[in-house]
């Protein structure tokens, strides 16, 4: 069996096709398709996977000039995929959407090639939409997926790295410690809003991944906090595994790092990119928020002293955090990335 795995840009992307990837290997030859200025590539040699790029950018839009330049590399990194893919003669593509995969599953379409898609948001990205219809099987994270596309959507759970899972069977929650994560990029109101709101509680602790391309610039915003604040650019897998082992409690963004909360059994503070295609990362916290396993605040009404109060009335009720942790529990699908892998073998047959 031949597969070709696609889907990056952004870590959001990446990991979840790389999980799913990692699954594949053992039971097909397998190729992963990504664009030359993603994170994929690096991220596939560090894996051993094989990785054939392309020079595909995001669109934002089609009315500028740089907007049709980027339609037209687009165009031609779909022609450089068709090509390779047509030599490769795959059973499936497996997409998880980003700017990169547009190319490969317009590839596939014009190939006849199956296609299979995991939706890691509540709403799907561009990406994703433009090829729901042509998939043969399209998975999900979310229940609302379904709903939101018009079409039949198995919802899986969101593939997820196993270190990590492998961590929260080890918990050791820490005392008032908290976690801070923007997704991969870092998120620059994070990073300027919770080391002041850190310094009107004196009692908590925190670990914050700024994302490297940010920490320069913050790194020095939690000085007088060292003894309680740990900083750093990028957490590495083994150094998350820690970090969701031994949190309280999470602040973050509302993209697919939503699911790793869940995993984890983390309540969490979220504060949706207001810019998010199709404000995605709203409707994903909202859905956390139903549930009471979060808390959803909006980016324009958080202030130091908003997001304090929200963190300490988090930290002192045990009560609100177990059935948060309940709740998380019972939307949490352990075995997600063997469900995707299953869906994807038949629907290449």
């Amino acid at each position: 069996m031949r597969v070709i795995v696609t889907g990056g840009g952004t870590g959001g992307h990446v990991y979840p096709a790389l999980e799913v990837a990692s699954i594949a290997q053992e039971e097909a030859d397998l190729v992963y398709f990504g664009s030359n200025r993603g994170m994929e590539g690096e991220a596939c040699g560090k894996r051993g996977f094989l990785f054939k790029g392309f020079d595909s950018v995001p669109v934002y839009s089609y009315k500028s000039l740089a907007g049709l330049k980027a339609l037209a590399q687009i165009l031609k990194a779909s022609l450089e995929a068709k090509k390779a893919m047509a030599a490769m003669k795959p059973d499936i593509v497996f997409s998880t959407g980003g700017y990169s995969s547009a190319p490969v599953m317009r590839a596939a379409k014009a190939l006849g090639v199956p296609l299979a898609i995991h939706a890691c948001d509540t709403i799907p990205g561009r990406s994703l939409r433009m090829f729901v219809d042509y998939a043969k099987v399209v998975t999900s994270t979310f229940e609302a997926t379904g709903e939101i596309l018009g079409r039949n959507v198995v919802r899986t759970g969101h593939p997820i790295r196993r270190e990590l899972r492998e961590a929260v069977a080890r918990r050791q929650p820490v005392e008032n410690l908290v976690l801070v994560v923007g997704g991969s990029g870092g998120a620059k109101f994070l990073n300027e809003v919770v080391p002041k709101a850190t310094r009107l509680l004196p009692d908590i602790q925190v670990v914050h991944s700024t994302g490297r391309a940010q920490y320069e610039k913050f790194k020095n915003s939690t000085l007088g906090l060292e003894d309680r604040y740990d900083l750093k650019p990028y957490l590495e897998a083994e150094e998350m595994a820690k970090a969701y082992r031994t949190s309280t409690l999470a602040i973050g963004r509302s993209g697919s790092t939503v699911s790793e909360f869940a995993m984890a059994r983390l309540p969490s503070i979220l504060i949706p990119l207001p810019t998010s295609a199709d404000n995605h990362q709203h409707r994903n916290a909202q859905e956390f928020a139903e549930m009471r396993a979060a808390s959803l605040v909006e980016q324009g009404t958080c202030t130091p002293e908003s997001l304090a109060e929200e963190i300490a009335a988090w930290l002192k009720d045990e009560t609100r955090r177990d059935k948060a942790a309940q709740a998380l529990s019972e939307w949490d699908i352990p075995d997600a990335t063997y469900r995707i892998w299953s869906a994807v073998k038949k629907a290449a047959q």
